[in-house]
């Protein structure tokens, strides 16, 4: 049985003007408040236009032959829209252009020199460019990201009325681009910065391709806004550990962040953690899984304080607790272990689904990524950078500095203050504990 879309668009055609040789523009309605109008292709003298039929009066040959493509041309573009809506197309009016001008020959169906086609063909082939394990996952998330920055693009085009190429992408399109992301969209400096990186990664593909590229597009370079590391110290994890906490989320919610600064993974990791993910070797425990963004398998040791968590439970974790929830119950964990220093950062507002750069108590800033940045924070220096990325997961050491907020320093530096901190290490409390490598 044929499924029908929710909304059948409705196609019809005007004339507007009085002039002699009017254009005939074409009506569409999706629904109620999407209604767009486009020039058709075709004109008409309005003498020979009836306003109730919606068609050229049949007076002679010529005008029985626009009669005839105006209906094959709203057969066309009729089936081309409610197509489109079967399969959830984001319809604008320059979209709906598009297709007229694809009707009547005047581009190309699919030229990879359009930009936004590129991006399709750059997606189609994101899964082959995966080579890593899990490579599933990984690619799944890459061609969400990439599909969220075509729809920008195409929002764009809507909102100049330009069909843009590759060749088009130089300095001058990206400034536009990048005040139309910040003054119409409302998005943050740092994800408008990603999103022209990401863009110029696509253009690069396309000129290794054969497409033509500006002679800019090496000037064209994505930013990053620094903003605050927001952490928990080693201080401040004790003093969550030991606050008394009434209600049973609470607790949870508690248990969950502790164990997330001592294994040091993404929430969509640390979450889904079960005691299927409890190995162990030669008598040595271990925490075994593979990232969902990256793919990598991390074997983490499990630390005294993780233990003792799993021990309370009787060797179970946490009860599982969505990521929403436990961003808004650890904000009140840190309100109640009393966590109200003054910090630069952004918070986000539910209303406008934006953030607020400001300053704010550090219990209102809390969120589920302090667990991996705590720890990679917290152990770095202490321990081999290399250590600590195998359980970040993080490909480079240049990464991970940038992460965690430190300058990219020389190896020799890097020894002598590694040396320095070993030597403090032995005279202060072991924070973690090594177990020797399992055979």
């Amino acid at each position: 049985m044929c499924l029908l879309p929710t909304f059948m668009a409705t196609v019809s055609f005007e004339v507007r003007s009085n002039s002699e040789n009017a254009n005939i523009y074409v009506r569409v309605s999706i629904d109620r408040k999407n209604v767009y109008r486009r020039k058709s292709g075709y004109l008409i003298n309005p003498k020979n236009w009836s306003p109730k039929t919606k068609q050229p009066i049949q007076r002679d040959e010529s005008l029985k032959r626009l009669k005839s493509n105006l209906d094959k041309f709203k057969i066309r573009l009729t089936d081309i829209i409610n197509n489109a809506l079967e399969t959830n197309v984001h319809i604008t009016g320059h979209w709906i252009q598009e297709q007229i001008d694809l009707i009547h020959g005047k581009v190309q169906p699919k030229a990879l020199d359009v930009l936004v086609n590129y991006f399709d063909e750059y997606i189609r082939k994101l899964p082959l460019k995966a080579t890593t394990i899990g490579s599933d996952n990984k690619s799944s998330a890459a061609i969400t990201k990439y599909k969220t920055i075509k729809q920008k693009i195409i929002d764009f085009q809507d909102h100049t009325g330009k069909t843009f190429l590759v060749k088009d992408v130089g300095v001058d399109f990206r400034d536009k681009f990048v005040s139309y992301l910040k003054d119409i969209d409302k998005l943050g400096l740092n994800t408008i910065g990603r999103y022209i990186r990401f863009l110029k990664t696509v253009c690069r593909d396309a000129k290794i391709n054969g497409i033509e590229t500006h002679f800019q597009l090496d000037a064209v370079k994505g930013f990053t806004k620094k903003a605050e590391k927001i952490i928990l110290t080693f201080d401040e994890i004790e003093s969550i550990q030991g606050v008394d906490l009434q209600r049973e989320a609470l607790i949870n919610a508690r248990d969950w962040l502790i164990i997330g600064c001592y294994i040091g993974q993404r929430v969509s990791d640390l979450l889904t953690l079960t005691n299927e993910n409890l190995v162990s070797r030669n008598g040595l425990h271990f925490i075994e899984l593979i990232q969902k963004k990256t793919g990598k398998i991390v074997e983490i040791p499990i630390h005294p304080v993780v233990e003792e968590i799993l021990e309370k439970k009787e060797g179970n974790f946490p009860y599982k607790i969505s990521a929403q929830r436990f961003n808004e119950y650890i904000k009140d964990v840190g309100r109640i272990a009393g966590l109200t220093s003054q910090i630069k950062g952004g918070k986000f507002d539910k209303e406008t689904k934006r953030k607020n750069n400001g300053v704010y108590q550090k219990w209102e800033l809390i969120t589920s990524h302090v667990c991996r940045r705590s720890f990679a924070t917290n152990f770095y220096g202490d321990y081999p950078t290399p250590l600590l990325m195998q359980v970040t997961g993080h490909s480079t050491e240049k990464q991970f500095l940038e992460y965690i907020g430190k300058p990219e320093l020389n190896h020799a530096q890097q020894l002598a203050e590694f040396w320095a901190k070993e030597a403090r290490f032995a005279k202060k409390k072991t924070h973690l504990k090594i177990v020797k490598t399992a055979k």
